[in-house]
């Protein structure tokens, strides 16, 4: 199995949402906000090549910020340019070689480069690929919950309810391997369907400049937002977007402990910084990370 990350889109989040509860004299040591208190924020995904050749890829980000009105590009400062594609054209993979989506949740800023409909014209993205999501984020994105409009905007989800039914695969076992190597498992705490997905294989390489460093692994952990950032290591570190905040801290007790005493890879889907890292034990900050996949040599 060959895993190379992507910065598929950046943008800016009010940085409190991005820690719930600490104050902002504490978070801001981490990471520094800008005049309107927000802070720099990737979405960061995987190009997965299995070993039989196919090709997938995780969260796709917001996709093109073109379809996104100037005052929704100013609040959260989008990138002028559709990093997914522009990353993918340079590697030369077209997107019909796409052939499988995971999606660890449905919020605008993971699905929304999944489909796009201008006027009554759907657009999907990658068009022979099968998107794997979980049916119990499925059905409270699509219920219509006026509680959740602005989690799962109609712009992001309407597209996805046109596509081909067999574009679409609900994942209901909250435990299961859904292609070869590829566990999906669903971990509550950011939304009640949120996964995370876990790779394991005799042979994980990572295509990065600074993979070498990382010692010899065969599991890599995607927690998308529960654990979104390296700075999101402490348990008390949760967004405050999180609807289930005490399940995502259950997560990271049951989780971190294992991730670090194995040497796995732990995969940050929000940090401008890093993809991933492997995670040591700290007795004063819980978790600390070791080896470091850089976001800025790629």
């Amino acid at each position: 199995m060959k895993l190379t990350p992507i910065i598929a889109s950046r943008f800016r989040l009010d940085g409190g949402t991005m820690f719930g509860i600490v104050p902002r004299a504490i978070w801001q040591r981490l990471i520094t906000p800008d005049d309107a208190n927000r802070i720099a924020q990737n979405l960061n995904t995987w190009l997965v090549e299995l070993d039989d050749g196919r090709k997938g890829l995780l969260d796709l980000g917001y996709g093109n910020p073109s379809w996104f009105s100037e005052k929704e590009r100013q609040i959260n400062d989008l990138d002028d340019r559709w990093l997914l594609t522009d990353r993918l054209g340079a590697m030369d993979v077209q997107r019909h070689a796409i052939e499988f989506v995971i999606l660890s949740h449905l919020h605008w800023d993971h699905a929304g480069g999944v489909a796009h409909c201008q006027e009554d014209d759907l657009a999907v993205t990658f068009p022979n690929a099968v998107h794997f999501v979980h049916c119990v984020e499925w059905t409270d994105a699509t219920a219509g919950n006026p509680l959740l409009h602005r989690a799962y905007p109609e712009a992001t989800i309407r597209p996805m309810q046109q596509m081909n039914s067999q574009s679409i695969h609900l994942v209901e076992d909250d435990d299961t391997e859904i292609l070869p190597g590829i566990r999906m498992i669903r971990t509550g705490g950011h939304t009640r369907g949120h996964c995370c997905i876990v790779f394991e294989a005799d042979t994980i390489e990572v295509v990065h400049p600074q993979a070498d460093r990382l010692p010899g692994f065969r599991k890599a952990v995607y927690a998308a937002d529960v654990c979104p950032m390296q700075h999101h290591l402490r348990m008390a570190y949760v967004m405050s977007y999180d609807n289930f905040p005490l399940d995502t801290r259950q997560w990271k007790l049951n989780w971190l402990p294992k991730v670090a005493s194995s040497g796995d890879l732990l995969m940050f889907i929000h940090d401008p910084d890093c993809f991933g890292a492997t995670i040591l034990p700290d007795d004063r900050r819980e978790f600390i990370v070791a080896e470091v996949l850089s976001t800025d040599v790629c």
